[in-house]
């Protein structure tokens, strides 16, 4: 708390200021909390924090951001520690959570600011989204199952994603379909927080 109230402290002050780049992370959460948090509801308010959280912990700032590759890393990164409900929410509230990056990233007052290139497209969203859930449908079905390994080894990745999609849009229902026997289990986050999170994110 004592570091939000610092940098909206420093928010306050005149322009020309700059922040340490140990500061950046909370920087852009005290602006998400701000801005697009407060347009958001019910538990994508959490899940798109937690998404930006995990956003900004992978991408450094000494580097211009292009939001294609961004993206997609963070996605492999998360990979099954959350459930597939995770991933409906980031795809559907994606417009806007580019919007603020485009927006906020490039305006954090840091001595050399980021640049933020390659935003991302519809195409391309079902894509990157597609490709991380059928990359965790992969290491889902093979997890300390050897047998299986051997029947999936030689199945392209691309024809898991093709499962996952109606006329190259991610199908929701096969989606659930194919997550629903994995049976992810909350009970297993690192704090209560977390798992009450998990338990609200796998009802929406």
């Amino acid at each position: 708390m004592k570091q939000i109230k610092a940098i909206r402290k420093r928010m306050h002050q005149p322009s020309g200021r700059t922040i340490h780049p140990d500061e950046f992370e909370n920087f852009v959460l005290v602006r998400y909390g701000l801005t697009l948090k407060k347009r958001l509801k019910g538990i994508h308010k959490e899940t798109v924090q937690r998404f930006l959280q995990e956003l900004l912990a992978d991408t450094p700032i000494n580097q211009n951001w292009q939001l294609t590759d961004i993206l997609g890393k963070t996605l492999r990164r998360i990979g099954n520690k959350v459930p597939f409900q995770f991933y409906r929410v980031i795809a559907n509230d994606w417009p806007e959570i580019q919007h603020f990056l485009q927006r906020e990233i490039p305006a954090v007052p840091l001595t050399e600011r980021i640049i933020v290139s390659n935003p991302v497209d519809d195409a391309q969203l079902q894509e990157i989204v597609s490709t991380a859930l059928a990359g965790n449908t992969y290491s889902e079905l093979v997890d300390n199952n050897p047998e299986m390994l051997e029947r999936v080894k030689n199945q392209p990745a691309s024809s898991l994603q093709t499962n996952l999609l109606t006329d190259k849009s991610i199908d929701w229902q096969k989606v659930a379909a194919v997550f629903g026997p994995f049976n992810f289990d909350p009970s297993k986050a690192a704090d209560a927080g977390t798992r009450q999170w998990l338990d609200q994110l796998m009802k929406e």
